[in-house]
This record gives structure tokens, sequence and C-alpha cells, in this order.
């Protein structure tokens, strides 16, 4: 009776499992959650690069940041060209 009762729960267990790995569905590639990876070169280096992976939120956020200051890079460089400004 003892092997009969552990038997079932072991067969239990093995249709519940299945079930409980089954993966997320992959996120489409433009999500904002979805994870991006990029290669930079290494300065000093031929050949050596640095993998970086962040979100595409994450990234949009660093290209945005990026944006704003070479906009101010220019806004300053022109502020000092002006003789009168």
């Amino acid at each position: 009776m003892q092997v009969i009762k552990a038997l079932w729960a072991s067969s239990l267990i093995l249709v519940a499992l299945p079930a409980l790995a089954q993966e997320k569905p992959p996120l489409d590639k433009n999500d904002p959650n979805a994870t991006r990876c990029r290669k930079f070169l290494i300065t000093g280096s031929l050949v050596k690069k640095e993998r970086v992976c962040r979100t595409n939120a994450e990234w949009r956020k660093v290209s945005e940041q990026q944006n704003r200051d070479a906009d101010d890079l220019i806004s300053r460089s022109r502020a000092g060209m002006n003789p009168s400004g």
C-alpha cells in the first residue's frame, strides 16, 4: 500500500513539473524591458571589445543623456564664439 501511495505521489509530481517549468514567452525586441547587448571597442586596443547589456529603456536613457550633453557642448562653444555674449 505504501508503494502505491509513493508511486501515485511521484506521478503527480512528474505531471506538475512541466507546467511549472514553462518559460515566459520571449519579449518583443522593441519592448522596453527586453535586454540588448552591444559591443564597444576598448580605447588603445585594436581588437579588444567590451560587451554591455542593458534594457531598451536603459539604452534610451543613455542616448537621451548623450544628446543633452552634445547640445550643451554646442551651446557652450557657440556662446564662447559670440564676442558680445
